[in-house]
């Protein structure tokens, strides 16, 4: 039996003794983990209120300082969500302005980050600060950042933040704050515990400190090394599987749609190498999927599967190129009473049936994809939403 046989053998035997279900938490319960706009940004902004808890300026005071953020005056703060279309506004009496673009698994719009900073600078808000929030604090797509980086210190600042490293500390110095208000304090823990859940990080601490001291036992920690890459070249096969999977169950169950292929789509021979580019999060890599055109429409206009932090089903149509059809195809999906979320790229994308992270999924996500049944009910529910999708905007 291999060293690497045993180390896993043992992290089995370890996960058997520590791991427990799943706690309840009110906020997975009334949304789902990656609402980034109904749960996220709103609890982030009622925490960051001063008005709006008993804790006063100190979260937003701390927030500021994570986020180097100083000189920003906390007299007569505002904060607002959606306020201008932007996640997390917030304002004070001089003027100064901090901007939150919060993004769990939705995408970048053309020359978003920017528009908001000219838009702000045009109110007469000076400086502004923009922080782009994410679970792994990737930096924006360039047509969306445009020149924020090179911003001189009066017109305000550029950061990239990420939930673990940044959020994280501060929920925990803000639990500290709030030890003398109960509610308080278990609504940031229970909230600590989602975004734990999203960025992969959920592993109690004794269960965590007892497999770290177990690595550092002989040959386990070279063991470990080998089995880390093993596992990143899992998780490839595995999206390689679900894509085929995905455009398999497509051609045998819906030949029609298949029968009008984007050329977009990925192709088997570039399939592994998309991937991989994926999971190692190599730059320039953009989103790639599987691409079916519309009869009765224009070619670039299509239903799709599409990854980005996780695999989601939806209608392109570019808004700035064909505004006209843009607009009645969101009137079709409307009076459908079709669900989903809407950007200038996607007049609807959805994760269905629920968002999988294919490149951070948590222990229970990958005991779901590893479980036959549940894999094909993921490519049943997925594909049959993409041809109800495919009909009525064909009917």
């Amino acid at each position: 039996m291999t060293v690497h046989h045993n180390l896993l053998s043992l992290a089995g035997l370890l996960r058997q003794r520590y791991v427990r279900p799943t706690p309840f938490n009110l906020f997975t319960i009334l949304r789902s983990a990656g609402d980034e706009v109904r749960l996220h940004s709103r609890f982030l902004a009622a925490l960051l209120d001063p008005l709006r808890h008993s804790l006063g300026p100190t979260p937003l005071r701390g927030f500021l300082a994570q986020c180097a953020i100083e000189d920003f005056v906390l007299e007569d703060v505002r904060v607002e969500c959606e306020r201008w279309n932007m996640d997390i506004l917030i304002t004070n009496a001089r003027r100064q302005a901090v901007v939150i673009e919060n993004k769990i698994h939705a995408g970048d719009q053309p020359d978003q980050l920017m528009r908001y900073h000219r838009q702000l600078r045009a109110a007469g808000y000076r400086p502004v600060h923009v922080r782009y929030l994410t679970l792994d604090g990737r930096d924006p797509q360039a047509d969306s950042l445009g020149d924020l980086q090179a911003l001189e210190a009066e017109a305000g600042s550029y950061a990239a933040l990420d939930y673990q490293g940044d959020v994280m500390p501060w929920l925990s110095t803000c639990m500290g704050h709030a030890a003398l208000d109960p509610p308080l304090r278990e609504s940031l823990l229970q909230y600590r515990q989602v975004i734990q859940q999203l960025t992969g990080n959920d592993m109690d601490s004794q269960h965590l400190a007892t497999l770290a001291d177990t690595l550092l036992q002989g040959d386990n920690l070279k063991a470990a090394h080998d089995i880390r890459l093993a596992y990143d070249e899992a998780l490839i096969r595995l999206q390689v599987r679900l894509w085929r999977a995905l455009r398999d169950r497509i051609e045998a169950v819906y030949p029609e749609m298949a029968g009008h292929p984007h050329g977009d789509s990925w192709r088997d021979a570039d399939l592994e190498g998309l991937c991989r580019a994926y999971i190692h999060r190599q730059r320039g890599n953009k989103g790639y999927g599987l691409y079916y055109r519309v009869p009765g429409h224009v070619e670039d206009i299509c239903v799709g599967l599409e990854v980005e932090h996780a695999i989601y089903v939806g209608v392109y149509c570019e808004r700035a190129h064909h505004p006209e059809t843009y607009r009645a195809i969101c009137r079709r999906l409307d009076e459908a009473e079709h669900g989903g979320a809407r950007n200038d790229y996607w007049p609807s994308f959805a994760y269905s049936p629920e968002p999988l992270p294919l490149k951070t999924p948590t222990a229970e996500q990958l005991a779901r994809l590893g479980d036959p049944e549940y894999f094909q009910y993921l490519v049943s529910t997925m594909t049959d939403e993409l041809a109800r999708l495919w009909t009525l905007l064909g009917d």
